[in-house]
């Protein structure tokens, strides 16, 4: 586990380098966090991609939440 004060300053981090228009990748297992920090979110299945869309939509869709995020 990261500590709190390193997370938070890679989010400050990130916001400024977003503000920037530059684009970054971002590998979260925090779906919740991710979709704060996130325009758009892909979630890799087995090799492919099991969803691509807004990061808004991952939360606000059932059956990807169940399938992929067990939440």
């Amino acid at each position: 586990r990261v500590a709190p004060v390193l997370v938070r300053a890679f989010d400050r981090a990130r916001v400024r380098i977003k503000a920037q228009g530059i684009a970054t990748v971002l590998v979260e297992q925090n779906a919740l966090r991710a979709r704060k920090l996130a325009d758009r979110a892909v979630i890799l299945d087995t090799g492919g991609i099991g969803f691509d869309g807004t990061a808004a939509k991952v939360l606000d869709n059932a059956e990807v939440r169940a399938e992929y995020l067990a939440i």
